[in-house]
């Protein structure tokens, strides 16, 4: 197999890398063992998954592939075509928080999952969402991560063997401690908007897994925790644009926004116009 991988992201939380593989005529001696547990999404292309003698299964763009740590394994390519994946590399303390409070296991290779899932049509809108935020002009560290999160969390749901085991082990937070971390997210946020804050940064604040505090946070707020963050910037920049006291960069930069683009364009997503428009039209 000749395969090339480059690193798309990198944070503390979870690296990504994107890998093209296309096939060798040796594909068929080839074993391999990863280091760490991964969790692969082809994007493009088809792969099997050789487990064992006569144990394998299909991927492409519909799926989620687990590669767990120290389990050989063997990829071919069905009609030579090869695959295009993202490969999601969470740390170790993270991957495993998020599969307890998922799941309720500590590992990717459990008896209670299977090594692959098909995933729901909802997470592959994310996982095409996500390549989108790696492809921008400028990568938003906590959207990147939160959608990570968001599509790991489904994958591993789809896995389980056993949905009503799924059921008993989630377990939610008393509506006081929900509120008590929901809240105090909120404010971090609005304090300091213009930080570039990651999701474990703002988990650690709340003493709760990145896994929790995105559900609990989008359960109470109604939104991703990435777009309550956009809109709190936005909501400086109006106020900062009705004083017309600096350019339409000046404001942008103030704010946390990492350039004049990236403030267009956050405007227009959420106000349906540019912030140039909004001028125009006497809005601000």
């Amino acid at each position: 197999m000749a395969l090339t991988l480059r690193t798309l992201f990198q944070s503390e939380l979870l690296s990504i890398r994107h890998g093209v593989a296309r096939p060798a005529p040796d594909d068929s001696k080839e074993l391999e063992c990863e280091t760490a547990d991964l969790i692969l999404l082809p994007i493009a292309g088809v792969l099997a998954k050789h487990d064992g003698p006569k144990q394998h299964v299909i991927a492409n763009a519909n799926h989620a592939i687990f590669l767990g740590t120290g389990q050989p394994y063997r990829i071919t390519f069905p009609g030579d075509l090869g695959d295009e994946a993202l490969v999601l590399d969470f740390s170790k303390e993270a991957l495993m928080q998020m599969l307890v409070d998922a799941a309720g296991v500590e590992q990717l290779y459990a008896p209670v999952l299977r090594p692959h899932s098909l995933l729901p049509p909802a997470s592959i809108l994310h996982r095409e969402l996500l390549w989108r935020h790696l492809h921008a002009p400028v990568v938003d560290q906590l959207a990147v991560q939160e959608i990570s999160v968001s599509v790991l969390t489904a994958s591993v749901q789809a896995a389980c063997r056993n949905r009503s085991q799924l059921d008993g082990v989630r377990h939610t937070l008393t509506q006081g401690r929900r509120r008590w971390q929901v809240e105090t997210v909120k404010e971090l946020i609005s304090l300091y908007p213009h930080q570039d804050w990651a999701l474990d940064d703002l988990a650690r604040h709340v003493h709760t897994s990145p896994f929790h505090l995105s559900r609990v946070f989008r359960e109470e707020v109604g939104l991703p925790v990435h777009r309550y963050l956009i809109r709190t910037r936005l909501a400086s920049a109006l106020r900062a644009m009705q004083a017309r006291c600096h350019d339409l960069s000046q404001i942008a930069h103030a704010c946390g926004f990492a350039s004049h683009s990236h403030f267009t364009a956050s405007f227009r997503s959420v106000f349906g116009m540019t912030p140039s428009q909004s001028q125009q039209r006497g809005m601000i």
